[in-house]
């Protein structure tokens, strides 16, 4: 298994530079190299049938201090392979079914599975094969998207080389995860684009990220709202300003426990992108984040941060990237925080301050290389521990996004 992170370095190590465009984190990119959106995906050819997938494989390493003042340390190499096709049945339909499996130097033994949720509650386990996409599209091109079934949701900000958000991302870096339910889009004609999620929840947990004590183990949990209203046409210096809701009824165990109190949990989120000169192509900053906040939060007893009262529902993040300082290359510095009540981001760590440092290096259009150096600390010490945990962890990881590959029906 330490082979397949050399041999994905190794090809990057062949490829020339080409024309860079800073805007690669876009679900409108056909290269798709970060993260999949199902009604974004590029789909321009009705009655044809499509394959298209990535690879992504890296070296992870991590170094905690513990709550009890011990330290660990653990090193990792990881490859997800994901691959499917698209099915054009109609000038205005479409079938699209995708595989995703995980490997690791820990464990490689292939097992077949469809769950209802990943395994641990944010990705499938190493050696599994899912399907994390299969679901119908019907759309009208340039206005609305219906889709139905298992797919990829994203509610992003789109700050260079950082696409991170507080609420709503699938399959983040080398995890598996989706949707299941139902999502509309629709594009107006002033630029501004609405998009609505009625997701179902397993009562063994969601398949998007929640974390305790968020539980669906109550029959009115079964289905949680998302909405989201965003614009990304350039106006002045912003490149993207929108918001979204996030609505979960009875997911809230307030006290931690099913037999207490159980609230619906809720969020609102703001977001902004600019970008200085507005251009494509060159050199630019991108400055961008998000301002979330949560009114119904866990108590502090929930999470072991205190005795009386209810946790915060802040959470926020700002980013700067300078994009492209050389021809295809670009850096980045990312602060996080996140309140012990914020529990939806798969960024962020609930009760946590984040500081990233990440370089991109994307020497052809669909190959990208990624070093990242994090640093988290915890927010609040929990009760009846020695000290807050803090972790330190780096990581080296490349994409590559084969060509699509097109068949007439």
């Amino acid at each position: 298994m330490a082979l397949i992170p050399v041999a994905l370095f190794a090809a990057a190590g062949f490829a020339s530079s080409d024309e860079y465009d800073p805007e690669y984190l876009d679900g409108d990119d056909p290269a798709k190299i970060d993260v999949e959106d199902s009604l974004d995906y590029p789909y321009v050819e009705p009655k044809h049938i499509s394959f298209d997938g990535d690879v992504r494989g890296g070296y992870f390493n991590i170094d905690v201090d513990q709550r009890d003042g011990t330290s660990d340390h653990s090193d990792h190499f990881t490859l997800r392979v994901r691959y499917g096709a698209n099915v054009g049945f109609a000038d205005f339909a479409r079938l699209k079914v995708r595989v995703a499996a995980v490997c690791s130097d820990s464990r490689c033994d292939p097992n077949l599975d469809f769950p209802s949720t990943p395994a641990n509650g944010s990705t499938i386990d190493d050696g599994d094969i899912v399907v994390d996409e299969l679901y119908l599209d019907f759309f009208k091109r340039g206005r609305f998207d219906v889709a139905a079934g298992r797919m990829q949701t994203r509610s992003v900000t789109h700050g260079g080389v950082f696409g991170s958000t507080l609420t709503r991302l699938t399959s983040p870096n080398v995890a598996v995860s989706w949707t299941d339910g139902v999502a509309v889009r629709y594009l107006a004609g002033n630029g501004w684009t609405s998009k609505g999620i009625v997701q179902y929840n397993d009562s063994a947990g969601s398949s998007t990220l929640a974390r305790p004590p968020l539980d669906f183990d109550h029959d009115d949990s079964r289905v949680s709202l998302f909405y989201s209203l965003e614009n990304r046409e350039p106006w002045g210096l912003l490149t993207q300003r929108g918001f979204d809701v996030t609505y979960m009824p009875s997911a809230l165990l307030k006290d931690g426990r099913r037999d207490g109190s159980i609230e619906d949990y809720w969020t609102l989120v703001a977001r902004f992108a600019s970008q200085w000169p507005v251009n494509r192509i060159g050199s630019s900053l991108i400055v961008s984040g998000e301002l979330g906040y949560a009114p119904e939060t866990p108590s502090k007893q929930a999470v072991s941060t205190g005795f009386d009262g209810d946790t915060g529902g802040l959470a926020w993040h700002l980013e700067a990237s300078w994009m492209n300082v050389l021809p295809g290359h670009s850096i980045g510095i990312n602060y996080g925080h996140t309140d012990p009540g914020w529990l939806l981001s798969t960024s962020y760590r609930a009760n946590e301050d984040a500081f990233t440092l990440r370089y991109h290096w994307r020497p052809q259009p669909r190959i990208q290389l990624e070093i990242q150096g994090r640093w988290r600390e915890e927010q609040d010490q929990l009760v009846g521990t020695a000290r807050k945990r803090e972790t330190y962890d780096w990581r080296a990881r490349l994409t590559w996004v084969p060509k699509t590959r097109r068949l007439a029906s």
